[in-house]
């Protein structure tokens, strides 16, 4: 009996003891949560209006750059051009045409194309229209004159007008929006507009559906402050019994009306111009204080019956949960210590320590890809159009790489293929020093090409302004010396293209460099050619543009739709400025033409040449232009599509192999290299893009899944079981599979069984 006693008087200490620890801090605890719960959630609620406000900004900036798209797609359609819609036969297509631009959109009620030439006539998805009969029978508008409708549609800059209530002709009554953009967008004189009708519930369904269980009203205005659309959940307040002053505040503000308090949230939009304004009762946010005080308290209170019982529990069951996550450690651990001598709490420190090793071998992981991001972020840069530099500028910060202001120039060098056999490991070396390379005044990146095998090229950027051609020419010299004294390969030529002051123009450079690798069997091996040099003086005398005719050509191949009309407007701008005879004019506007359908051909892309008869019966340099760049837009398309294609044609298939032969003891990389006629660099770094993990790496993890799977539902021998996915090695398997895994085969089969 005196034993029961004693050791329920021990029970009650360990009680006593444990909740002395845990009522204390949780007496401050509560105090301080209730505190800063309550009093901050006005502000926390306030923000998340603005929050909700800019998410309805978003939107709307998100369907205003879809509308505008929409009317470029149009802009540059061939088969929307005033001739095919005019035409008896192309007519219906082009309606088609509409039509499609309209279903793929989830906000348009209708849409018009209106050419300035057409008069009275304006074309829709549904056919074509007398502006008589589109404001009289089929939208009849309460105040929008058809008159007012044919001024507004030859604006040059978008506008967005909301025209109010209109009877449909099936009798319905909406409001609607209409939103017209010039065509062709940009251009100071268009020679038409794309209209769209938007319902305003449109708009005002997406507010509330932002809004969520906030009542309140909502009013979006134009730059001009002039009421677009406004929605309303609960009371309504009239627009014009809001203070402008406060509007302009922007932000939180509080306000009266008609005795009762507002929160007034306003927000502006610097993509449109257009302020969005919600205005709400505060009395809502006293509402939910009351909720979140009722719901804290609830929450503290459950948390000290809780607390109540695990410390009855803890003081019944003394030590045991310690010596049950005690064992767990002992377990988990990814090393076998001697915790013989030591207590459980010891234990489990150790454990924790280990963890955080662990993190930290992750973190260097993370480190080591780095270059490989380096090395992406630079074939970006030359193979693709920046919208502008801070995007180039943020990812430069992020990898910590260096690059100077500029200009900054591209030079490609290509070495001979047939003696990499044998200098396979010299060739590695080779590119490992390449990252000491440093010139004077002046950044170099270098970045191997994996689609032109042995194939460097190097962004060099400029410090300096001055003398800008002869610092380009003494430092790729110094480049040049320094590949051939250290390369284990042939140099067969160095190419070098143009400076540009912006990096986000690099790959206008790279593409004049790869232009001069292209007429590399005209120069002696291991010659430096620089693009401006590609032109005989003659043709230069002339006027004739054959760099640029080139630079056209190879950014056709490469599929830069940007550079390729870029390059298409300068030459055509020369040439018009040019004083030549209207024969020779006509001649060099004919041999563009033939330039633009022989790169075609070479890339083996399909053109039904009728479908083009029009690109020789030009009468102006500018309608050439307007002939040429919806064609260069559809060669650009489809190189891009189908580089794309083949990349993922490669990615399937060579995983697919992968995946089928993995348990094989002889499967390496260059078997499989040998398999798909590649290149050991270009698959190592293929494998590397497409999955984010080295050859090696990806093998083993396949066969760790393998194993883990055959050790959670098979009673195969351990031996058996790795022997089958590729190792011979079973005591090597067994420490890398503990080192990745923290227990042995035969723990992690007990352990999820």
């Amino acid at each position: 009996m005196l034993g029961k006693i004693e050791k329920s008087s021990l029970i009650y200490k360990y009680i006593i003891s444990y909740l002395l620890v845990f009522l204390i801090p949780f007496v401050f605890m509560s105090v301080f949560i209730y505190y800063n719960s309550v009093s901050s959630l006005r502000t926390e609620i306030e923000q998340s209006n603005i929050n909700k406000l800019e998410q309805v900004e978003n939107m709307t900036n998100e369907r205003i750059k879809e509308l505008e798209k929409i009317a470029s797609s149009i802009a540059y359609d061939p088969r929307l051009t005033p001739y095919m819609m005019e035409h008896g036969y192309y007519g219906k297509e082009a309606q088609d045409e509409l039509r499609k631009y309209k279903d793929n959109s989830s906000i348009i009620q209708e849409l018009f194309v209106y050419f300035h030439n057409q008069g009275q006539l304006i074309y829709s998805s549904n056919g074509l229209y007398s502006f008589t009969t589109l404001t009289q029978r089929i939208y009849q508008f309460d105040t929008w004159e058809k008159d007012s409708m044919v001024q507004q549609l030859h604006s040059a800059q978008p506008l967005i007008l909301p025209v109010g209530d209109v009877t449909l002709k099936n009798g319905v009554r909406d409001r609607m929006i209409a939103f017209i953009f010039p065509i062709a967008p940009n251009n100071p004189n268009p020679y038409g507009s794309v209209m769209y009708f938007i319902e305003e519930s449109t708009l005002t369904d997406m507010i509330e559906n932002i809004l969520a269980d906030f009542k309140g009203n909502t009013y979006i205005l134009d730059e001009n402050q002039q009421l677009v659309v406004s929605a309303v959940k609960g009371e309504e307040i009239s627009f014009a019994q809001l203070d402008p002053t406060l509007i302009e505040k922007r932000g939180v503000q509080t306000t009266r009306i008609n005795g009762q308090k507002y929160s007034l949230v306003t927000v502006t939009s610097d993509m449109s111009g257009w302020t969005f304004v919600t205005l709400m009762d505060s009395d809502q946010f006293f509402e939910r204080v009351i909720h979140r005080a009722t719901f804290i308290i609830v929450l503290l209170i459950i948390i000290l019956l809780v607390g109540l019982a695990a410390a009855i529990l803890l003081g019944k069951k003394q030590y045991r949960p310690i010596q049950g996550l005690f064992e767990f450690a002992k377990m988990s651990s990814t090393k076998t210590p001697n915790w013989g001598g030591e207590n459980e709490l010891e234990a489990i420190r150790q454990t924790i320590t280990t963890i955080f090793k662990d993190h930290k071998s992750l973190s260097e992981t993370v480190d080591l890809q780095k270059p490989y991001a380096k090395e992406q972020l630079l074939t970006k840069m030359l193979k693709e159009s920046f919208p502008n530099e801070q995007e180039i500028e943020s990812m430069l910060r992020a990898l910590n790489m260096t690059m100077n202001e500029g200009p900054h120039f591209v030079a490609i060098v290509e070495f001979q293929k047939e003696e990499y056999e044998g200098n396979q490991q010299n060739w590695e070396q080779f590119i490992d020093s390449l990252s000491q390379l440093t010139l004077p005044n002046a950044t170099v990146n270098g970045v191997d090409l994996l689609y032109q095998q042995h194939t460097l090229a190097f962004i060099i950027s400029l410090e300096e302004k001055d003398d800008i051609e002869q610092q380009r020419r003494m430092l790729v010299e110094t480049l040049q010396q320094f590949i051939q004294k250290h390369s284990p390969l042939k140099v067969l030529i160095v190419t070098v293209g143009t400076s540009y002051e912006k990096k986000n123009h690099i790959n206008r450079s790279y593409i004049e460099a790869l232009t001069v690798l292209d007429y590399q069997f005209a120069v002696s091996e291991g010659s430096l050619v620089f693009f401006e040099e590609l032109g005989s003086p003659g043709e230069r005398a002339l006027g004739y543009p054959r760099e640029d005719q080139m630079k056209l050509a190879q950014s056709l191949k490469q599929g830069d739709q940007v550079v390729a009309l870029e390059t298409l407007h300068t030459m055509l701008t020369n040439l018009a400025k040019a004083e030549m005879s209207i024969q020779a004019l006509k001649y060099i506007c004919f041999d563009i033409i033939n330039t633009v359908i022989k790169t075609a051909m070479e890339l083996q892309l399909t053109l039904n040449l009728d479908d083009y008869k029009e690109l020789g019966e030009f009468q102006s340099v500018e309608q050439l232009s307007q002939h040429l760049s919806p064609l260069i837009l559809k060669i650009c398309q489809t190189v891009e599509d189908k580089t794309e294609n083949r990349s993922q044609h490669l990615r399937r298939e060579l995983l697919e192999y992968i995946q089928e032969h993995y348990t094989s003891y002889d499967l390496t990389l260059e078997g499989i290299a040998y398999h798909f006629e590649l290149s050991v660099p270009y698959l190592s770094k293929f494998i590397k893009e497409q999955t984010g993990e080295t050859f090696t790496q990806y093998v083993l993890t396949l066969r760790m899944e393998a194993v883990k799977k055959q050790l959670r539902e098979t009673n195969q021998p351990i031996k058996e079981i790795v022997s089958n996915v590729g190792y011979k090695d079973v005591a090597n398997f067994t420490r890398r599979f503990k080192q990745l895994e923290g227990v042995t085969p035969g723990q992690y089969r007990k352990l999820n069984r």
